[in-house]
């Protein structure tokens, strides 16, 4: 049996997707959205998250592990997949193809927004305003922000699918426009959020 067709690995990689990675999303969407209120109430909200005790520990263990592993399985199964997209155009071949696609741009982006934001500056209202003042990097976090939204939406779907919570076609196309609502909402929220950081 081949590593990427291995079910254990494959749940991991849905599970951490799901739970740890997806919670933290929407977490930090939200978190972000303090920037609407201004200079003063965002760098109050990231003094205050940067207190928390064990913060290392919570991190590393509910983010950033959680984030390597779901990101190198992912690149694996997107090295060793096949995709009939353009023989067979059906909706979920497009989803594939997409879920693929976004996975990509959502890692380049990540991993440059952990390097701007937190490895070669402390975070704070005027790092972001002053990294996003670049149009080429505001085009990155506004693509970026909104692929990784999207990948994970639809990796929330495919969790259900995955999982046997879906367990039927017209639950499986109930649940795909639930998360299909829910994911336009949370890019509304991510992009509405940077735009905070351009006042």
């Amino acid at each position: 049996m081949r590593l990427s067709d291995n079910l254990f690995f494959r749940r991991l990689h849905s599970l951490t997707g799901a739970v740890p990675l997806g919670a933290f999303l929407v977490f930090h969407l939200y978190a972000n959205s303090f920037s609407l209120s201004g200079p003063a109430a965002y760098d109050e909200h990231v003094r205050f998250l940067r207190s928390l005790p064990y913060l290392h520990v919570l991190e590393w263990g509910l983010i950033f592990l959680p984030l390597l592993y779901h990101s190198l399985y992912g690149l694996f199964i997107w090295y060793t997949g096949a995709n009939n997209f353009p023989q067979y155009n059906y909706a979920r071949n497009g989803l594939y193809l997409m879920q693929r696609l976004t996975g990509i741009v959502a890692l380049v982006f990540v991993v440059y927004h952990i390097a701007d934001q937190r490895l070669l500056a402390a975070p704070s209202f005027f790092t972001v305003k002053s990294s996003i003042s670049n149009p080429a990097v505001f085009i990155l976090y506004f693509v970026g922000t909104a692929s990784v939204a999207w990948h994970m939406m639809n990796g929330l779907w495919n969790f259900t699918v995955k999982w046997g919570i879906a367990a039927g076609e017209r639950a499986q196309r109930t649940l795909l426009a639930v998360f299909s609502v829910l994911g336009a909402g949370l890019v509304f929220v991510g992009l509405r959020a940077l735009t905070g950081f351009l006042g």
